[in-house]
């Protein structure tokens, strides 16, 4: 708490500093800070980038690393949307539900993981339940893919149902709101058409999870 309490501190002093500089040279201090932008490129669909070395990769991920405060619990976190299931409602209700809800969106169910039944297999002991039930709109995954197979390692869309350590059972699903990147300086933006339909199938994975956490048919 005093760390933070002198951040305030730090940034006038800083910004005071900047502004006496940008007196004594006479340049307007920016009111932001900006970052280079790649140039837009053309590509093919349905065709495979070059492969990004594992060293590049390392660097890339130490370089962001490096920029943020947040452990990686907490970045994970911030990529997971979850519900708590309420109470009452059973395991078996909450995958019935979430069936139903994804046959009425068109959303096909092609499967799932028990995990925690191999956990209990191989233990001998009761496992905590961890379940992925996969679904798939194979539209939407066709359009995704022609604009970067790589998409592929996302496919299909899962959303994890796990019981926590005091009994309570969340239903999880990766969170890749497109919306985040409206901020991004690249011009290499997604087309319209796939931006929506990218939309509409996130809307869909909230509304199964959410059907399956209030155990509605």
């Amino acid at each position: 708490m005093r760390a933070l309490k002198i951040l305030p501190v730090i940034a006038a002093l800083v910004l005071g500093l900047a502004s006496a500089q940008a007196a004594d040279s006479k340049d307007p201090v920016p009111e932001k800070l900006t970052f280079p932008s790649a140039s837009k490129k053309a590509h093919r669909p349905n065709t495979v980038l070059d492969p990004i070395s594992p060293e590049a990769r390392s660097k890339f991920a130490q370089s962001t690393f490096a920029a943020t405060p947040l452990s990686l619990r907490d970045l994970i976190n911030l990529l997971t949307y979850k519900v708590r299931v309420k109470d009452g409602v059973t395991y078996d209700d909450v995958v019935s539900s979430m069936k139903a809800r994804a046959n009425k969106l068109n959303f096909k169910f092609v499967g799932s993981n028990a995990i925690y039944k191999d956990v209990s297999a191989l233990s001998g002991e009761t496992a905590r339940k961890v379940e992925v039930f996969n679904f798939c709109d194979a539209q939407v995954a066709r359009e995704l893919l022609d604009y970067s197979l790589e998409f592929v390692v996302f496919l299909p869309c899962r959303i994890a149902a796990v019981e926590d350590t005091d009994g309570k059972l969340w239903l999880m699903t990766l969170d890749w709101n497109v919306n985040w990147l409206d901020t991004s300086p690249n011009p290499d933006r997604l087309p319209d058409s796939l931006r929506n339909a990218a939309g509409k199938l996130r809307e869909g994975l909230v509304e199964i999870i959410r059907a399956g956490a209030e155990g509605e048919l």
